[in-house]
């Protein structure tokens, strides 16, 4: 079977954990690293085993060799370049959040349709190992139906990888890139993990503060999805926690209750709590579910060499351009919620 040929364009600090899927995977190759700055480009390529580098992203979408492309930018980047991939006939990942608004969704769905590539938008959180033993619990019966879920985003202010200043300061640039690092930036994840277990949403209600006027938390989310279950995302920054982490400083913790049972997944990101990953409660016995893999990364790797099957196997990949659209629209939906003060539904997101 054909190796797909891949181009990273965007090099930041995300893409160490983007890497790794290409190492020792004999189905890809990562052939050229593409970032505006030259001696980046040139260290990552070195890093990376890349053949090729340059600064200009038209030199990528020009190189017949390319089957497929990774976009890790800033958000407002994502729209023209998804759009100029696709009219290149490459194969696309996108790096979440997928648009700054539906009309970019849209857009880019429409572009990749017409020109018959594959796209997905990158959600890796759904492909993190315990979330996906989760969900084999649920789908085996073990916690009857699904009731409610609740989802925890914890951020400190101390612990985890070094980011560069300038990583932050276009996040907190609502207007220009996006609407905020927790609910839009990072909360991307948390809604998808809610349409991944709970369904597609019907209502959203949502309170959203401020931390230092920048950071948009503390905030409480919660939801109605179309099967009746609820759901709630609470997301707290805390200046003086330090999370234990090998990543970013973020502690992320989900509950499943269903008719019979309870799940809970106790780490992601970072990892606060020294028990099992996931723990199942049911008819009174718990169990605990340890020797899995449970490292972040995991959920990365897993993540890309999905797509990279599905672009070899012709498949649709998950999260598509339309599920990834859902994402977008239950995120907006929250926003608007809690600037109007009133229950919204993510179909009025257009």
């Amino acid at each position: 079977m054909a190796k797909v040929r891949v181009a990273m364009i965007g090099a930041g600090r995300i893409t160490d954990l983007h890497y790794p899927a290409y190492r020792d995977y004999d189905q890809a190759e990562l052939v050229t690293v593409c970032t505006t700055t030259e001696a980046t480009a040139r260290e990552r390529a070195a890093q990376w085993h890349a053949r090729k580098w340059t600064t200009d992203y038209h030199t990528v979408l020009a190189d017949p060799e390319i089957d497929m492309v990774e976009i890790n930018t800033p958000h407002h980047l994502h729209h023209p370049l998804v759009l100029e991939a696709a009219a290149a006939g490459k194969h696309i990942q996108l790096q979440k959040p997928m648009g700054m608004n539906i009309r970019e969704c849209d857009e880019m769905i429409a572009a990749t349709r017409k020109a018959g590539v594959k796209f997905k938008v990158i959600e890796n959180f759904v492909f993190y190992p315990p979330y996906r033993k989760a969900q084999e619990l649920i789908a085996a019966g073990e916690i009857g139906e699904v009731r409610s879920l609740r989802i925890h985003l914890g951020t400190g202010g101390a612990g985890g990888w070094y980011v560069p200043l300038n990583t932050w300061l276009w996040r907190l640039a609502e207007i220009d890139h996006g609407g905020g690092p927790a609910i839009f930036d990072d909360g991307y994840h948390k809604f998808s993990i809610g349409l991944f277990y709970g369904g597609p949403v019907d209502r959203v209600f949502a309170w959203i503060d401020r931390s230092f006027g920048l950071i948009d938390s503390p905030a409480i989310v919660s939801w109605r999805a179309r099967n009746g279950v609820v759901g709630c995302i609470d997301a707290t920054f805390s200046p003086h926690l330090n999370v234990k982490s090998k990543y970013y400083s973020a502690d992320e913790r989900v509950e499943i209750s269903g008719s019979r049972g309870v799940i809970w997944i106790t780490r992601c990101t970072g990892q606060l709590l020294d028990e099992a990953s996931v723990i199942l409660y049911r008819d009174g016995v718990k169990t605990c579910f340890e020797f899995m893999k449970a490292d972040w990364v995991d959920s990365f790797i897993a993540s890309t060499r999905h797509f990279i099957e599905c672009i070899q196997h012709d498949r649709e990949p998950f999260l598509t351009g339309e599920q990834a659209k859902a994402v977008q629209q239950f995120c907006f939906a929250a926003i608007r919620s809690a600037k109007e003060g009133r229950e919204v539904s993510p179909d009025e997101m257009v």
